[in-house]
This record gives structure tokens, sequence and C-alpha cells, in this order.
């Protein structure tokens, strides 16, 4: 395997604008599969002979990353002999994911303020390039993911069949949902994923989801539950700093989410949703007897 260059070693070698397209394609074939021309034209507003100077480049780098696919016109990647290009942290690409791609998070600089921030490499959301590049391969070409994961409840890792439909981020813990096609069919739906758990996770783009396995037949991702919360009787007293921090208006504010995410703003606001359970509130639920009444809100009880 080649070893990878920094962004900076890059740009000695080319220009800062061609270093930047040269990232763009490197990041595009690995994490979310395949690039293609117009992608490279739309994102730099530069014309076809550049973006076509730019593959040829690329591929003269690294002749067996990606091969040209003439029925898509696009450029994809060759899993078994892919080497990366640019050296490029996992939470970066997500990063790129999440807002788009920027060539300033390739390159070291200097905060405007005095600044710090937690390594991620220091945080238990510890992740594995390859394993994280599966998934949003799998995502984007809408087909299969076969890994190991570990159970949080038991710590026990088992193999599985998925199809990932999406990525969200809890704060710093970033996941993945996915249909897991089980053994056991009362196992198997759609559920959440903490891509820190993942183990030897290898892209399928030969298996597909049947038509219940889709993202657009996930109920719970689609549906929107209002959360209707007032301050937990335990914590009448922080009432104030509490409606500060998280924005109530006489105590009381209604939360909309998707149903498949309810769970984590349970656990995140702290919110008693009445399961005679013992713990530290900061607030209760006021509908959770309609609520229990939606299927797809089932994760809120649990």
């Amino acid at each position: 395997m080649q070893s990878s260059v920094t962004f900076e070693e890059l740009v000695e070698q080319t220009s800062l604008q061609q270093a930047e397209r040269l990232a763009y394609i490197d990041f595009k074939i690995r994490y979310l599969g395949s690039v293609s021309r117009g992608e490279i034209i739309e994102e730099f507003k530069i014309g076809q002979a550049a973006a076509s100077g730019d593959l040829k480049l690329y591929k003269e780098f690294r002749e067996g990353n990606a091969y040209r696919d003439n029925a898509t016109k696009k450029t994809v990647i060759k899993t078994d002999s892919y080497s990366p290009l640019v050296k490029l942290d996992v939470h970066t690409a997500l990063n790129f994911i999440h807002h788009g791609f920027c060539r300033n998070e390739l390159m070291e600089m200097k905060p405007m303020l005095p600044l710090a921030v937690i390594d991620p490499r220091m945080s238990p959301d510890t992740l594995n390039e390859d394993d994280v590049a599966a998934v949003t391969r799998a995502i984007t070409s809408k087909s299969g993911l076969s890994c190991g994961y570990y159970s949080a409840s038991s710590g026990d890792q088992h193999d599985r069949l998925l199809f990932p439909t999406a990525l969200f981020v809890d704060r710093k813990y970033w996941y993945f949902r996915a249909y897991d096609r089980s053994s056991d069919v009362e196992k198997a739906g759609f559920k959440n994923f903490k891509l820190a758990r993942l183990k030897d996770a290898r892209w399928c783009p030969e298996e597909k989801p049947v038509l219940d396995e889709d993202f657009y037949h996930d109920s719970a991702w689609h549906t929107l539950l209002p959360l209707q919360l007032v301050v937990h009787e335990d914590r009448k007293e922080a009432g104030k700093s509490l409606e500060r921090e998280f924005g109530l208006t006489d105590g009381k504010v209604t939360l909309t989410c998707q149903a498949a995410l309810a769970y984590f703003i349970r656990r995140n606001w702290r919110i008693d949703v009445g399961n005679d359970e013992k713990g530290y509130f900061n607030f209760k639920l006021e509908n959770s007897d309609g609520l229990r009444q939606v299927s797809s809100a089932a994760d809120l009880f649990k």
C-alpha cells in the first residue's frame, strides 16, 4: 500500500487549488464510493477540461484506486486495491458529509481566540476509518453492509447483514440507522447502531434491500413526535436555570423530534416518561399516554 500524504505535501507537489480538488476526489471515492466529472465542476466551478485533468492526475497518483464506469460515467472505487492519497481524519470526513467539503479542515489553522479541543482519539467514540467508509458507501449506493457489532447490553459481538440508510450524530457520538436483516424474524427491523462498535465492516454492493427494508419504509425515521415537557417536580427549585438553559417558557416546552431519535432526546434532556424508573430527571413528559399509542414511538419508553 502506498503511503498517504498530508494536504500540505500535496500542495507542494501540485498547487493549492489542484491539491484541494484532488483531496475532494479522494474523499468522494473513499467515503461515497465514486465521483463524477460533473460533481467536480459543480463543487469548484471549473471547466470540463480542468476537471478531466484532475481525474487524470489522480489516476497517476493512485492508479489502483478507481476505475471508469462507462455506464454511469463515474470514477468508482476499487475496494480491494484502494489506498488513500491524502491523510484525512475520519471525524473530518464525517464533518464533510455533514457540512460539505471544506479545504480549511485539511489544513493546520490558527484559532482566532484561545481555544482547546479534546482530541477525538481521547474520547470514547473511537472510529475506524475503513468501517465508517464501508457504512457511508452502503448508504450512498443503497446496498448492504456485512459486519460484526458489539452489543451495548451484553458486550457480545454478532455478525450481521445490515442495510444502512442514514447517519446521525448525538453530541460527539456518531451513529447510523440501518435495517437489520436478522435470521430471527422477531429481531429484524430498523435499528440504531453506533459507528464505534463496528468490527470488520465490509461494503456489499451486490446485496440490495427488498421493499420494506429501504429508507422510505422506516416509519420511525419519518414520524415526528411532539414531546410536551414540564419541569420535573424534583427540580422545581432549579426551574429558572432550566428555563434559561433549555429555552423554556413558564416552565414548559414542546419539542418535535423523529421517533427514531426520541430515545436520545429523552436521555440528553433527562426526561421522566412515566416508566416508574428511579433516576435524576430535569423534565416530565406530559403527553406520555398519547405517545404510547404511537407504534413508532416504542423506543422512547424502553
